[in-house]
């Protein structure tokens, strides 16, 4: 069953100041030198994603980050499993065949990504136990991602590209992030999946 919303994320409140930001960063030439898609614009890979987080914060994104991906490939028909950051997906160039994933019919690709979300309250700011500002400080927050993202041949287990991306968005005093977060993660699936729309999240506007 679909859920009715989209890139849902956990409603963390925390004291940010500012708004701006940077589009995803990604080398879209290199993904496109790859046939991911058919004709018809369906995927040829399956997806191993992992995320890992530096604080509560993060790891409130990480454990919600999977229900972006789930729409995705709920509604592409892409296989996404999670994994661990140390599977050989993540540290090996080249993988031993008896190593990869099951090749699935017409999936000749494996797409792995590692994810490192950051969400980084104001400087000085003070935030009780539930994620609320109480103080809100002098430096500019920021929320957003940084990733990793490695192609290979499902057949060779050789490793095609490796390719980063990025997005970090500074937000206004005590803003909830949820918005902002759901927006960096949309745009990473539709660098990913041009032809597909993630349902972006809207964002203030300052």
């Amino acid at each position: 069953m679909r859920s009715t919303s989209r890139l849902w994320l956990p409603l963390i409140t925390l004291a940010l100041l500012g708004c701006a930001g940077k589009p995803t960063v990604m080398d879209q030439q290199k993904l496109h030198s790859l046939s991911l898609y058919d004709e018809s614009n369906r995927a040829r890979f399956t997806v191993y994603i992992s995320c890992t987080s530096s604080d509560w914060r993060a790891e409130n994104i990480c454990t919600k980050t999977k229900f972006v991906f789930a729409q995705w490939a709920d509604e592409r028909e892409i296989s996404v499993t999670p994994v661990d950051v140390n599977n050989s997906l993540f540290t090996q160039d080249e993988l031993q065949g008896w190593r990869l994933p099951v090749l699935a019919e017409n999936k000749p690709f494996v797409m792995a990504i590692h994810l490192s979300p950051e969400v980084t309250p104001a400087f000085g700011s003070v935030m009780d136990n539930a994620g609320r500002a109480l103080a809100v400080g002098s430096k500019l927050a920021r929320v957003g991602y940084s990733a990793k993202i490695r192609v290979f041949d499902a057949t060779s287990g050789k490793m095609l590209e490796q390719i980063s991306s990025h997005e970090f968005l500074s937000v206004k005093p005590e803003a909830d992030t949820a918005p902002y977060m759901g927006a960096t993660l949309a745009d990473l699936v539709s660098n990913l999946d041009p032809s597909y729309d993630p349902g972006r999240p809207a964002t203030p506007k300052h």
